[in-house]
This record gives structure tokens, sequence and C-alpha cells, in this order.
């Protein structure tokens, strides 16, 4: 993966300089899981693993990311987040990458449908003394947490949590309209992946995804790879949301950006067929994306015909004022990706996270 670490900042390279290409703000994915055959959710990460990963991402114009752990038992939680401190630190790359973690459950809703690929025996009652470990396993570093704020304790920790400047989102969840008002008025800020996460069948309006939908204070990621959400329906959400609150995320497993196989997510073994949806062996139904975010800015650019620069606030720069919103460490100002219009949409070419620099 041709990977240049610049001498300065500034020094970039007079190739892309007089490319010809267009320059936008890089790519923030508030929700990846793994990317480029690493599972980010298995105890024994190596640097160099994630460093992998990280490069690969780089590739497709991802210049933040918030690697996400997802519901498991308190000893799995605490690998995971103790083995991506470790990498994180001993990798330069993915200091200049990684603004914090994304922690999803473990206190989310058990019930058939909502709770996803998430395993249902692992979820609980909300335990503060809990998160106060894996926060510590994570370096301090865990900067945005889903939630079902239905499940017990869960609303005074979404206040404890906001007060301490980290993010707060709602999701797989089969919250009624006002346990998601209760939800926001204690601070939570985002919906993860809405629509997504929630029974085949809900009630006609008084619902989780209607009552999210409905909140403007409430923005939402979007998983746009075409599996998770018809193209349809996610027009409507985006209708809905308007602009200023949608942000687009690809919750990418392992098999993102690697070929088609068998990959892990934790203790759930996933199958990567030649489309990009990682899907459940038993049942073919998605578990996880295997989509990159670069396809994700092309998909929304093809099916709803918006500019390049509104797709990349989508996928860029919304996230990254999210995250500016929140407590945790500044993220690098020198974030820039290069891009090529061709026959199939636009192409990153190029793109720089800090001193870190690919290019085609």
């Amino acid at each position: 993966m041709p990977i240049t670490k610049l001498t300065s900042a500034a020094a970039l390279p007079q190739s892309l300089l007089q490319s010809g290409w267009v320059r936008t703000p890089g790519l923030v994915d508030l929700q990846v899981n793994g990317f480029a055959g690493v599972d980010y959710n298995t105890p024994g990460l190596t640097p160099e693993q994630l460093n992998a990963s990280l490069e690969a991402m780089l590739a497709t114009g991802v210049t933040t990311c918030l690697p996400t752990v997802i519901t498991a038992t308190e000893a799995h939680l605490l690998a995971c987040f103790s083995a991506l401190e470790h990498a994180r630190q001993a990798s330069p790359l993915a200091q200049a990458m990684i603004a914090g973690y994304h922690l999803e459950g473990p206190f989310l809703s058990p019930l058939p449908g909502y709770c996803g690929c998430h395993p249902a025996n692992a979820m609980c009652a909300t335990d503060p003394d809990l998160f106060a470990r894996v926060q510590e396993a994570a370096g301090g570093n865990i900067r945005l947490v889903t939630v079902a704020p239905e499940i017990e304790g869960v609303l005074p920790l979404i206040e404890k949590l906001a007060q301490q400047g980290i993010i707060i989102a709602l999701g797989h969840t089969a919250a009624d309209t006002a346990t998601i008002r209760r939800a926001v008025d204690a601070g939570a800020a985002l919906s993860t992946h809405l629509g997504n996460g929630t029974a085949r069948e809900l009630a006609k309006n008084d619902n989780p995804i209607m009552a999210q939908l409905g909140d403007d204070r409430l923005s939402a990621s979007f998983i746009a790879d075409g599996y998770h959400l018809p193209p349809e329906v996610l027009q409507v959400y985006l209708r809905a949301k308007q602009s200023e609150r949608t942000l687009l995320v690809t919750d990418a497993t392992a098999g993102a950006a690697a070929p088609p196989g068998r990959y892990r997510l934790g203790d759930l073994e996933l199958e990567r067929g030649k489309e990009p949806v990682a899907r459940d062996p038993a049942t073919s139904r998605p578990a996880g994306a295997a989509v990159s975010p670069d396809q994700c800015v092309r998909n929304v650019m093809q099916w709803y015909g918006v500019s390049l620069d509104e797709a990349v606030a989508w996928a860029g720069t919304q996230p990254l004022h999210l995250l500016e919103r929140s407590k945790g460490a500044p993220v690098s100002t020198k974030q820039s990706v290069w891009w090529e219009e061709q026959e199939a949409g636009w192409h990153v070419q190029a793109a720089q996270s800090g001193r870190f620099v690919f290019s085609r």
C-alpha cells in the first residue's frame, strides 16, 4: 500500500497539488467493526493488523475513524479495547486516524430483531461501573456509545456520559416515542444506523424509527450500501432528517475491502460473497456491512443526484463536527481526499491524514 509519511504535515507532493483532481475534506467513519480482513472485535489484535487495516481504509478516503466494539461479555470487551489501545499507541498511522472508539452495547434491546447480530445473552441492565472498567481498558478513549433508552438505568447513564463529553447514540432499541424523547432530553444526540436493528413489524406510528426521524434534535447515521436499507426507503429517511442532520457510516466488518470468504465479528462467523455485504451463513440475512465509505458516497450521488460536496458532507464534515463537539483528543486538521471523476463515478486517488498520505 503506497503510504508516505511526510517530513512536514504541509509538505504535500507536487504531483497532488498539480493533479487536477478535486480536493475535499476527508471521510470520517464513526462505525467500523473491522476492515480489510481485520476484526476489531477479536482479542489479540496486533499493531501490524491494525496498521494494515488503516492503510486500506485510508485508500478509500477515510482519514478519521472510530473502531467499534459490539456487545460481548465484560471479559471480551476488556480484551478487545485493551488490544485496540495497545495497537493504537504502537502505530503512528493509528494515532493519526483513530479519534477514539465506539462502544455499541451491551445496554441494548435483547428482543428478536432489535438485537440484530449482537449476542442477546451478553446484554444486561445498565452498569456504570462496567462502563468505567471498559473505558479504562480503552485508555479513556471511548468517544461514542450506542444504547437503548428503554433498558433499566440507561436514561441516567445517558445524562452522566453526556456531561462527560461522550456522544450518546440510540440504536437497537424498541423504545416508544416518549422514551426516545426523554433520552434526547437527557443528552442523546445521534441515531445509530437508523432503520436497522429493529423488528420486521412495528406499531404503525409509535415506534422507534418514527420517533427518531421526527426529533430534529437527533442527527442520524445511515448505511448507504443498498442492502441494509433499500435506496427508496433511505430516501424517505433522508427527507425526514434533511441534509444537515444526515451522516453516513459503513458499519464495516472484516470483509470490507477484502475478497469473498468467511470473516469474524467477535464470536460470530460472517460470509462475504461478491456483493459488498456480510451475511449470517445460517440465515443469509445482512449481519454487517462489507462496503467502503467511498462507495457509499458514490451510491448516494447516483441514487439521489446529490453533489460530491454534499455527499462528502454526510460522510465526512458532519461526522467530524459531531466529534469536535465531544470530549477527546483533537482531530488532525490536515485531512483531505483527492477525487477523480470516472465513468463509474468519483473515485479516490489520494488521501491525507495528518502526516500520512496515500496516493495511487
